[in-house]
């Protein structure tokens, strides 16, 4: 081998640079590249096609959550796999009425789709309250929503 090189000297150079070159553009193309894609989520979204939530359903959720006279407005916003709702109460609302809005959100969910998503709620008011905001969580292997922990004045 050693007689192989030193006889070869030019021919083993070449070999070697044209191997280094091959393996920067591979390894070029392997981790950058993809890196360029439009799909900032890659593969995490799978299957997402098979649970599209309808412009109708968010809608039928707006309208029901409006009914409750507490209730002034509800925003909606889909990122990826996370369902976000913002529904904004009056001040004087309960705390328990106010996470039992959630519950509002899940029935008009389809079951498949509440396994698949998950969903976040905060609940807010206009006016300053002490109570306020209350922040809820359902991961897509829960059946309910979790809330945090309570808010309140820290002085």
């Amino acid at each position: 081998m050693k007689t192989f090189v030193k006889n070869h000297k030019k021919q083993c150079l070449i070999g070697g640079i044209i191997f280094l070159i091959l393996f920067i553009i591979i390894m070029l193309w392997l981790f950058i590249v993809p890196l360029f894609s439009d799909n900032k989520y890659g593969d995490r979204l799978k299957g997402i096609e098979d649970h599209k939530i309808s412009s109708s359903t968010i809608e039928e959720i707006k309208n029901t959550l409006k009914e409750n006279q507490a209730v002034s407005d509800v925003t909606y916003n889909n990122e990826g796999r996370i369902l976000d709702f913002i529904i904004i109460v009056s001040g004087d609302m309960k705390k328990e009425d106010a996470k039992s809005l959630g519950d509002v959100i899940l029935e008009n969910i389809k079951d498949d789709d509440k396994s698949y998503y998950d969903i976040q709620v905060l609940i807010d008011t206009e006016e300053e309250n002490d109570n306020y905001p209350i922040a809820g969580y359902k991961h897509k292997t829960e059946d309910n929503f979790d809330f945090g922990s309570e808010v309140g004045n820290s002085e």
